[in-house]
């Protein structure tokens, strides 16, 4: 069975996403919301949008954007654990890589940070890492049973079921346990992309990973260099639909052939419509 995935940024204004539960919901399998704060562009927090979006929905998995370079993973683990309480399970994390000269214009602007990566790809892609590894510990910190809320003895959780954690990276620490519940799924689906010339140490973290290439060779390349870390996360193709408003998007473009079809041809789990 082949999925479909739409993926959209926090650019367009409230009428838009107003709209948006009534099209998408069981159209598509996952939306991915991208955060502008990665990409250099204005718009809405992408995970308070998908948390807007989530009870307005009922089938659709809700994966929201952030460029984990540049946030803290304790606080995005947080955020996308209340968020999967809010779905109901529908929740996952779609980490932005920075790219480009993002990266060097997000490090001037924040200054010299003790624990930000320096700005060349190999660190990037070891920070990001890393900290993908951390937001799994902080979602199995909390055992599934932990909240108990026993009025007899009026302990809302059992302590011995919260494990203490202290990861300590290459560039940075963190110290559990959450301060949120394990979320209803336990581990919330992590995606993430890809595209020709990016370090794949990000995509071995990833349950899903979104391939983004001109052509179906580099497309090809890409799904090979993934199967080769030995890891089997599914796979999609990003495909273009239509003119790209903003020019600069990296994708296959639909030439009229069904999604299923496409996704079945190149071996892959489904596609992202862009």
């Amino acid at each position: 069975m082949s999925h479909v995935a739409i993926g959209l940024d926090t650019r367009p204004g409230p009428g838009f996403f107003a709209e948006l539960p009534g099209r998408i919901d069981w159209a598509a399998d996952l939306l991915t919301i991208e955060d502008g704060f990665g990409e250099a562009e204005d718009g809405f927090d992408a995970t308070l949008l998908a948390n807007w979006l989530g009870p307005r929905t009922r089938g659709i998995g809700l994966l929201a954007g952030a460029p984990l370079n540049v946030l803290e993973p304790f606080h995005v683990s947080t955020a996308i654990a209340t968020l999967d309480y809010v779905t109901q399970g529908r929740a996952g994390l779609f980490v932005q890589p920075l790219r480009g000269d993002l990266a060097t214009r997000a490090r001037r602007a924040l200054g010299p940070l003790r624990g930000y990566p320096e700005d060349e790809p190999a660190a990037l892609a070891q920070d990001l890492a890393e900290a993908i590894e951390v937001v799994r510990l902080l979602w199995d910190s909390w055992e599934d049973d932990a909240v108990i809320r026993n009025r007899d003895s009026q302990r809302y959780i059992d302590g011995a079921k919260l494990h203490y954690i202290r990861y300590e990276g290459s560039r940075f620490s963190v110290l559990g346990p959450s301060i949120t519940p394990r979320p209803p799924q336990g581990q919330p689906v992590i995606a993430t992309s890809l595209r020709p010339g990016d370090d794949v140490a990000a995509a071995a973290q990833a349950d899903v990973v979104f391939l983004q290439a001109a052509g179906e060779d580099d497309i090809r390349a890409l799904a090979a260099s993934v199967r080769a870390l030995g890891l089997h996360p599914l796979l999609f193709a990003d495909v273009l639909f239509g003119s790209d408003a903003r020019g600069d998007r990296v994708a296959l473009r639909w030439t009229g052939e069904q999604p299923a079809a496409l996704a079945r041809r190149l071996g892959f789990a489904g596609i992202r419509v862009l």
